[in-house]
């Protein structure tokens, strides 16, 4: 009897043994796989971001000059969505992160919509101002979340942080989006003003 036990256990052993060597082995696995991705996408990310503050330094003028009609006019395009690679498995990072990664597309695609509608609907010549204003704040915001999840990424996977230098384009997309909160609300104090004006005629 006891022998049996014995040889009971040390089957079990055995068998534990084995999958634990196995469930290791995926889990170191799954481990590397997810920093591969971590580090490719971040790097997407990366560029992503300094695209984004190139769009918001485009002040319209192309080297100091209005165009032909003496307008301003973009000279820098927008840069759509960020490119993922297609073979990345999303399953290996956590469902919040890829969530808001794959739903930046979304976010991008709402944001172009509302910069073309202000170029066709609300802005005007010569200077387009409100069209160059919904486009830095709307690429100000997009470049500071691709950034954020970044960072996000960098502290999960222990990914080394940038070396940005004398440019740094998150300055930029801050300023950006600040320019823009302070001209509107400058926009619509005056409007309030001309409203209150007129009541009182």
């Amino acid at each position: 009897m006891t022998e049996a036990v014995f040889g009971l256990i040390g089957v079990l052993i055995g068998v534990f043994s084995t999958w634990g060597q196995s469930w290791w082995s995926e889990r170191r696995s799954t481990s590397r796989a997810a920093h591969y991705l971590a580090v490719r996408v971040v790097c997407v990310l990366d560029q992503y971001v300094e695209r984004c503050a190139e769009v918001v330094s485009d002040d319209g003028l192309s080297f100091g000059q209005r165009n032909p009609d003496g307008c301003l006019e973009p000279q820098v395009p927008l840069p759509g969505p960020p490119m993922f690679p297609d073979d990345v498995d999303w399953k290996n990072i956590s469902h919040d992160l890829m969530y808001r990664m794959l739903s930046m597309p979304a976010d991008v695609e709402a944001a172009d919509k509302g910069i073309d509608f202000v170029w066709n609907v609300v802005a005007s010549p010569p200077d387009y101002d409100e069209f160059f204003e919904e486009r830095n704040y709307q690429y100000g915001r997009i470049g500071l979340k691709a950034s954020a999840l970044a960072n996000e990424l960098r502290e999960a996977y222990r990914i080394p942080q940038r070396e940005l230098g004398d440019w740094n384009p998150l300055e930029k997309l801050s300023e950006a989006i600040k320019e823009a909160e302070e001209t509107r609300q400058k926009r619509a104090d005056s409007m309030a003003t001309l409203m209150s004006d007129l009541d009182e005629e």
